[in-house]
This record gives C-alpha cells, sequence and structure tokens, in this order.
C-alpha cells in the first residue's frame, strides 16, 4: 500500500469519527433540530409545530411590535405592551358585588359599637366598686384576724382617711373671708361639730386667709351670731331633716 494514501485513509476514519461525535449529542440535546453532516456539508433541518409560537415572539416585552396607524383594534389585541405597564393589573381594585359592601359597611359598624358598650360596662364596674371601696377604709392584710363587729360603719370610718382640699378656695375666688364674718353658713363649714376652729391640714388655706378666717368667726362669735361650742342650730336642723328624708327613701 502506498505510504501517501495510508495517512489519508486515517484521516477519512477519524473524521468519520468525528462526525458521529457531533452528531450523537446534537440529536440527544436538541427536540427541534437535527444536524446532519454529508460529504463535510452542514445543513440545518428545523422540526416545528403550528401550534408552538417561536421563543423569540414570546418574548413580547422584548420584542414589541408597532402598531399599524390604520389598525382600529384596541391595545390590548396587541401581542407586545409596554415595558412599564402593568400586565397583570397589580394595583387594580377587585370587582365587590353589592352584598359585599354591604358585609362590610355592617361588621365595620358592629365593630365601632363594641367598644363603647364596653367602655359603658366597664365604667359602670367601676363605680360599683368605687362605691364599696369607700365603704372600706381599713386596709386588710393577709393574716389578719377580725371580728365581725369590726365591718360595721361606726368602726370602719376610724380607718377611713381624711380628704383634704389641695388649693386655697379663697384664692380662687377672690374672695376676703374677714369680709364675710356675717355670713353663718360660710363660717359653719370651717369649724368642727363641737365649735373648733379647723386647722390648715384640714383647710388647705394659705397661713394668710387662715389667719383672717379665724379671725372672721371669732368676730362671729364675738356678736353672737355663732355659737362657740357647736355649730349654728340653724345649720344642725337642716343636715337632720335632710339625715331623715334620706333615711325614709332608703326604708
Amino acid at each position: 500500500m502506498n505510504s501517501m494514501v495510508r495517512p489519508r485513509a486515517l484521516c477519512l476514519g477519524g473524521l468519520a469519527n468525528l462526525r458521529n461525535r457531533f452528531t450523537i449529542p446534537a440529536a440527544s440535546f436538541s427536540t427541534s433540530r437535527v444536524v446532519l453532516f454529508e460529504n463535510n456539508d452542514s445543513t440545518f433541518t428545523t422540526q416545528q409545530s403550528n401550534s408552538e409560537p417561536d421563543s423569540i415572539q414570546q418574548n413580547r416585552l422584548r420584542y414589541q411590535r408597532e402598531k399599524n396607524s390604520f389598525d382600529i383594534s384596541s391595545n390590548a389585541d396587541l401581542s407586545s405592551q409596554e415595558i412599564n405597564t402593568n400586565p397583570i393589573e397589580a394595583d387594580s381594585k377587585p370587582h365587590e358585588k353589592s352584598y359585599a359592601r354591604t358585609a362590610g359597611a355592617y361588621h365595620m359598624m358592629k365593630n365601632a359599637s363594641l367598644p363603647s358598650v364596653k367602655t359603658a360596662d366597664k365604667l359602670k364596674e367601676f363605680n360599683e366598686g368605687k362605691d364599696l371601696s369607700s365603704l372600706i377604709g381599713r386596709q386588710w392584710k393577709a393574716g389578719d384576724v377580725y371580728a365581725p363587729h369590726d365591718l360595721h360603719q361606726a368602726e370602719l370610718s376610724k380607718y377611713k382617711p381624711r380628704a383634704s382640699p389641695g388649693v386655697d378656695i379663697f384664692d380662687i375666688l377672690d374672695m376676703n373671708p374677714l369680709e364675710h364674718y356675717r355670713n353663718f353658713s360660710m363660717m359653719s363649714e370651717w369649724i368642727t361639730p363641737m365649735g373648733r376652729i379647723k386647722s390648715r391640714k384640714e383647710t388647705a388655706l394659705r397661713p394668710v386667709n387662715q389667719r383672717r378666717l379665724a379671725k372672721a368667726i371669732r368676730r362671729s362669735i364675738g356678736i353672737g351670731i355663732m355659737p362657740s361650742v357647736y355649730r349654728h342650730p340653724e345649720i344642725l336642723y337642716k343636715e337632720r331633716k335632710r339625715y331623715e328624708e334620706e333615711s325614709n327613701q332608703i326604708y
């Protein structure tokens, strides 16, 4: 065999192997294209169905199609849309039926009325608890031993804290107590049931007004308008009458 022919035969054999090497992967990994090699000429045959569109035509946002100026079809019929448009209409509100709107309004009104009802109930419970707690002045602690008479109103009044005002009433009303010494009903508010002048801890007056009030009370006692050892009889009579009326209403 000629030495010049042998290398050519080897080259043709290698080319055949190379042909098979490129043909098999192309046919196995491509479902639409098959690469054929015949006589060193490569041709491409594409098998596509009419129902499957091209991949380039599927990307409508990237490859837009301009609308004809004489086309009267709507924009929804176009195969392409603007990139800045919203194809799925995310911001658009869904269509609500009439019964859905009515139910929503009903639930809204119901939820708005619930807090007011709860607030009224809580206020009622608070007032009832406040009335009961005002009757119990003694602060009971765990382990305290008490007798039945300890719950009596007269016994509980010993532990009831004294409520004292925190402002000077004469400064607020812009009044001078020394000018009202003839008004025994006013002067009776600043003395004890036994006729003693209340201290500043109970009156919460400034020192100046406290001295003026004490002077007005002593002046009223000196001229005989007020008694010196008890409150005015007219004040005591009205308090007694009011107490009897309240007792009759209860019983």
